[in-house]
């Protein structure tokens, strides 16, 4: 399906975006497809994914918007068991399996006739920002990559959560490891939020967390029943999340989505659905998981965009495994993990990716003459 996706700017020609989709292991990844309206041939393209649960419509829309102005083809696509796109059991988080993702969506980009299958940049966040890393040490065919408050060091991540809860670290541990065993046997995941304040098991747990990640939800994204009745009793609680959040009425018909502990959260006409949530078992991988270093095994440009106060990536970690490295460029925005999404951070983060691969996209095809 193709429609004009709006960008808000005077005078400028709407934006082209269709859904498309791909497979990856035997299921589907769908994805958005972005091309500029005065399209002709190949375009430079970047390809986008998110990070730890996150769906595209959680802000990736707003980058992508930007990049396909410059006249640059966009795919944006939702991880499997995630968002959109297929996979059982919903809300599976495995990292080979992600970043089997990311190979196929470029094998599937390097298809497209929009796209310059030799003028591909990879766009990474979060969790996502690490997977870029250690995808593009295993395809040198690549014209840059960017990844933006990477994961990119389980250790510090865990020890930078141990320091803001470490009661809940040890119950996350715990239910990882039924998690992990009940899945041997076929067991449904047990699911344990994404996000969450200290004192709760949550994979990304800190004073601003929730607040910050619904921020990234499109206004009027409404909550489960059972997620709005635990709301309303803890109202402190629904103070730390996000004013574009609505609660369903508890005495309405339906539930939005499928009605989750941790709530289900899904667009106000129903067109998406992202669950802050993902299976437990994730937890005992995670501190092994260290994909800054695979910068040393990469030649291909990166911008590393950098969050000087970042909790759940830590900067520090970041810095270090790029140090050294001709490749590698950092940038750093005095900012938390999550602001670097909205408002003015966004706007300078933007910018300077826009500059960033405008510059290697020109290398690169003065290379190809």
């Amino acid at each position: 399906m193709e429609t004009n996706q709006s960008v808000g700017r005077d005078e400028r020609p709407a934006i082209r975006r269709r859904e498309v989709v791909f497979t990856s292991g035997g299921e589907e990844c769908v994805a958005w497809l972005y091309t500029a309206p005065d399209l002709t041939g190949p375009r430079p393209t970047v390809i986008m994914g998110h990070g730890l649960g996150a769906v595209r419509e959680m802000r990736l829309d707003a980058y992508a918007e930007r990049f396909a102005e410059a006249d640059w083809s966009v795919l944006v696509f939702d991880y499997r068991h995630l968002g959109a796109s297929g996979g059982q059991p919903r809300q599976l988080l495995d990292i080979g399996k992600q970043r089997a993702d990311w190979h196929a969506a470029l094998a599937f980009a390097r298809t497209l006739p929009e796209v310059d299958a030799d003028q591909i940049a990879l766009w990474g966040t979060s969790f996502g920002g690490g997977h870029v890393l250690q995808v593009a040490s295993e395809d040198p065919r690549l014209a840059a990559v960017i990844a933006q408050c990477p994961f990119t060091d389980g250790p510090a991540s865990l020890r930078s959560r141990v320091r803001t809860g470490p009661l809940s670290v040890a119950a996350l541990v715990a239910v990882g490891i039924l998690d992990t065993i009940g899945s041997w046997f076929g067991a449904k995941p047990i699911l344990l939020p994404m996000a969450g304040t200290p004192w709760m098991p949550a994979f990304v747990a800190s004073t601003d967390a929730l607040a910050g990640s619904s921020a990234l939800l499109p206004a009027r994204t409404r909550l489960s029943r059972r997620t709005s009745a635990l709301l309303k009793r803890l109202p402190s609680l629904r103070a730390q999340v996000s004013k574009n959040i609505e609660l369903t009425d508890l005495d309405g018909p339906t539930a939005i989505g499928r009605d989750s502990m941790w709530g289900v959260l899904s667009g106000a006409n129903g067109e998406f659905a992202a669950a802050n949530a993902l299976a437990a078992r994730l937890v005992l991988h995670l501190p092994f998981d260290r994909p800054g270093r695979a910068l040393a095994g990469s030649r291909t440009p990166t911008l590393l965009c950098v969050c000087d106060n970042d909790k759940a990536a830590p900067a520090d970690a970041t810095r270090r495994h790029a140090r050294g490295l001709a490749h590698v460029r950092v940038r750093n925005y005095p900012c938390d993990h999550f602001d670097i999404y909205v408002g003015d951070h966004f706007e300078n983060v933007i910018r300077d990716q826009i500059d960033f691969l405008a510059t290697q996209f020109d290398n690169t095809a003065q290379l190809a003459r």
